[in-house]
């Protein structure tokens, strides 16, 4: 049973090690948890470094715990979160991990590494009624297409939108999402006239290269409205891989003296914002609904099994698997779930499994088997 990426070219080191991190060239089992806030910077004085570092541990609890709520919930019930106090907040900890500590006789300063107990962080947003989703998107590749007086710049220097999103991470977020390096090998594959023609063998190639199915053509078009001088971006998004089509067309104004730069940076910010309330709204834990449905699963051996019964106990919505039969060349598993049967496919998509009706029955392999 299962409980179940220059400011020239790039940052280049910087950017490429992220992009390690985040695409999950890696398999699907070793994609950060969910359950984990990272990188939380803490400082406080106190009369004793003792106390400071006390305080400053607490403190950057509270503030993992608010930001984990806040990736799993929709932002319509972030008023509803609980408000916990240091010690009942400290009991939701499962491990924390500090980095870059100094100290001084009066004052700490930290970065924490918070992980949450999966469980507890369950039961208290069921107990206040909180609907949240614990599934994670695959990584999407975003292709960011930059307009301005006329000319599209993808590759070129500056892109100034190129660059906004390479300094945004949201590695930890619901809908992982990152740049190309935009190497060599980048601009040999795709142009800016062919992302905004929509050339999808490039666009596929592109994101083939990163190991992702799915990418984002981000298509932003910078004018002057200078009857109130001011700066207006225009976002068109579409969507290519296993989720085709245009997502959305937004639109960005911001005063001529708060500057191209943070107009830029507010728009990645409220793209990546809006792309993962859509996600939770689709991925929200039904509790109130369960089902079940057998399946055969084709195998290659044990390995293939193991590598199966890895990533379906990696999702939420799977919350009990019964075998009924195994073998070297399938096994008959009932699958106990939350929601209905399109939820858990989209939920099976993310761990890289796909449920199938063959001949009026269910088979659950592994995309591309």
């Amino acid at each position: 049973m299962i409980r179940t990426r220059s400011a020239s070219r790039l940052i280049s080191a910087a950017a490429a090690g992220l992009l390690t991190a985040l695409i999950g060239l890696a398999p699907a089992s070793a994609r950060a948890d969910l359950f984990t806030v990272s990188d939380v910077p803490v400082d406080a004085d106190a009369r004793t470094a003792a106390e400071a570092r006390e305080i400053a541990l607490a403190a950057g609890q509270r503030e993992a715990y608010g930001k984990l709520l806040r990736r799993l919930t929709l932002r319509k019930d972030h008023d509803k979160h609980p408000e916990l106090d240091d010690g009942d907040i400290a009991g939701l900890v499962q491990s924390f991990e500090v980095d870059n500590e100094k100290t001084s006789a009066t004052r700490y300063l930290a970065n924490l590494r918070v992980q949450f107990n999966k469980e507890a962080i369950r039961e208290l947003l069921r107990a206040f009624g909180i609907p949240f989703s614990e599934t994670a998107s695959r990584p999407v590749l975003v292709i960011p297409v930059y307009e301005t007086a006329g000319t599209k710049l993808l590759w070129d220097e500056p892109n100034p939108w190129m660059v906004a999103w390479t300094q945004h991470s949201n590695a930890e977020g619901l809908v992982p999402m990152f740049p190309p390096l935009g190497d060599l090998q980048d601009i040999t594959v795709i142009t800016a006239a062919q992302a905004i023609d929509g050339d999808s063998d490039r666009i596929d190639a592109l994101a083939d290269r990163y190991g992702v199915s799915d990418a984002l053509v981000a298509a932003a078009t910078l004018t002057r409205d200078f009857s109130n001088n001011s700066n207006r971006l225009t976002v068109n998004l579409f969507r290519y891989g296993d989720s085709p089509g245009r997502v959305d067309i937004l639109t960005f104004t911001g005063a001529e003296a708060d500057g191209v730069e943070s107009l830029l940076m507010t728009a990645v910010s409220q793209v990546t914002d809006r792309l993962e309330e859509d996600w939770k709204r689709e991925t929200t834990l039904r509790f109130g609904s369960q089902a079940s449905l057998s399946a055969t699963v084709p195998l290659n051996g044990l390995s293939d099994w193991l590598t199966i019964r890895d990533r379906l106990s990696q999702i939420a919505e799977v919350r009990q698997v019964d075998i009924a039969s195994l073998s070297m060349e399938d096994a008959q598993l009932v699958l106990h779930f939350l929601g209905d049967q399109q939820q858990l496919s989209l939920a099976l998509a993310q761990r890289d499994l796909e449920l199938v009706d063959i001949g009026g029955f269910w088979t659950l392999r592994m995309i591309g088997q």
